[in-house]
C-alpha cells in the first residue's frame, strides 16, 4: 500500500521538471528523460532543449517520473547510479534492482510507454572494386538494415546484395533478406525469432531459407565490452546448384532441423576503434548430422558524424560442402557505412 501511494502521487506530478543528469566531466543538466536510444540517452534539458548523451559519459541520473525499464510491466522509480549500475525499484516489487545502464534497452517515461511510443534506426553499407587493364574486375556489395523498436519488442529487417565478375565472365550474384523479432523479457534475458531467405551460387546454394527461435542472454555490457549468447532451434530448407560433370548421386534439395548456437562480443580499443567478433553454429538433428560455422571478426571507426569505416573478415566452415565446392570460405572486406 505504501508503494502504491507513492506511485499514485508521482503520476499526478510527473509534469514537473525534476530530473538531473550528471556527466563524468562534472556538467549537470536539469530536465527530464525522453528515452534510451541505442548507445545514447535522449534528455530534454530545461535550458538547451533535446540532448543526445552517450551512456558512457553519464555518472548519475535522477528523476521523479515513473519509468518503463526493460521487461518490467509496472512503473519503476530511479534511486541513483552506482558506478555504471542503475539502481531502481518497480511497483508491485519490494526488491531493489541494479542493472548496468549500458545493458538497459528500454528506458522511457511510463506514460509514453502506455501511449506506445517507438524509435527506429538504420544502416547502409557499400563497398566495391573496379579495375581495367591487366586485371578486369567488377565487384560490388550493398548491405542495409533497419530496426523498429516499441517498448520491449524490436523488429529488424535487413538485406544484402553482391555482384562480382572477372574478365567479363558471367556475373555471380549473392543475396539475402532477413527479419527478426526480439522480445526483451528482463534485465538480461530476451526471446528471439528470425526468418532468412537468400541465394549463394558460389557456395552451391541456388536458394535457401530458414526459420528459427530461441532464447538469448546478455552476460554483460559496459563502456569497454559486451558479450551475449543465443541458443535455439532452426528449420532449414535448401535448394542446390546442379554441379557440372557430376559423378554419382546428387540430392537437389534438403530440409532439416538444426540446433543453433551464437555469440556476439565487442571490445573498445584506444583511439575510438571498436573490435567485434561474432560466430554462429548450426548442427542438424539428422542421424548423420552435418554442421556449419560462420564467424565475423573486424574493426570499426567513425570517420565523420554518422559515417563509419569498417574492416571485417568472414569465415565459413561446412563439414559437408556441395560437390565440387570447398568446405572453407574466407572473405575480407573494407567499406563505408552510414548510420541513422
Amino acid at each position: 500500500m505504501k508503494h502504491l501511494i507513492v506511485f499514485f502521487i508521482l503520476f499526478f506530478n510527473s509534469g514537473a521538471q525534476a530530473g538531473v543528469v550528471e556527466l563524468r566531466n562534472g556538467d549537470r543538466l536539469e530536465g527530464e528523460l525522453v528515452r534510451v536510444d541505442g548507445e545514447h540517452l535522449v534528455w530534454k534539458s530545461t535550458n538547451f532543449g533535446e540532448q543526445w548523451i552517450k551512456k558512457t559519459n553519464i555518472s548519475n541520473i535522477t528523476s521523479s517520473k515513473p519509468l518503463k525499464i526493460n521487461g518490467s510491466k509496472s512503473a519503476c522509480l530511479l534511486e541513483k547510479m552506482e558506478a555504471e549500475q542503475l539502481v531502481y525499484q518497480c511497483e508491485k516489487s519490494s526488491r531493489i534492482k541494479r542493472t548496468s545502464l549500458l545493458t538497459i534497452k528500454t528506458l522511457l517515461p511510463y506514460e509514453d510507454y502506455k501511449k506506445g511510443d517507438y524509435v527506429h534506426h538504420g544502416r547502409l553499407n557499400l563497398w566495391g572494386a573496379y579495375s581495367r587493364g591487366n586485371e578486369v574486375r567488377d565487384e560490388w556489395n550493398l548491405q542495409s538494415e533497419m530496426d523498429f523498436r516499441r517498448s520491449d519488442f524490436r523488429h529488424v529487417v535487413g538485406a544484402e546484395y553482391a555482384r562480382s565478375s572477372w574478365f567479363y565472365s558471367a556475373p555471380q550474384e549473392r543475396w539475402n533478406t532477413r527479419y527478426s523479432l526480439d522480445w526483451f523479457l528482463g534485465d538480461h534475458w530476451f526471446w528471439y525469432n528470425g526468418a532468412l531467405i537468400g541465394a549463394d551460387p558460389q557456395r552451391g546454394m541456388a536458394k535457401y531459407k530458414s526459420l528459427g527461435s530461441g532464447a538469448g542472454y546478455q552476460f554483460f555490457e559496459t563502456s569497454a565490452s559486451a558479450l551475449s549468447f543465443k541458443s535455439g532451434m532452426a528449420y532449414m530448407d535448401e535448394r542446390y546448384v546442379f554441379p557440372a560433370d557430376l559423378i554419382g548421386d546428387f540430392a537437389a534439395e534438403d530440409s532439416f532441423m538444426a540446433l543453433r548456437l551464437a555469440t556476439d562480443f565487442r571490445y573498445n580499443l584506444p583511439l575510438g576503434v571498436g573490435f567485434f567478433h561474432n560466430n554462429e553454429m548450426f548442427q542438424s538433428t539428422e542421424d548423420e548430422p552435418n554442421w556449419r560455422v560462420k564467424t565475423t571478426t573486424g574493426l570499426s571507426s567513425m570517420i565523420l558524424k554518422r559515417i563509419y569505416s569498417e574492416f571485417k573478415i568472414d569465415y565459413w566452415l561446412d563439414n559437408e560442402p556441395q560437390p565440387a565446392r570447398k568446405g572453407k570460405d574466407t572473405r575480407m572486406s573494407l567499406g563505408v557505412s552510414y548510420k541513422w
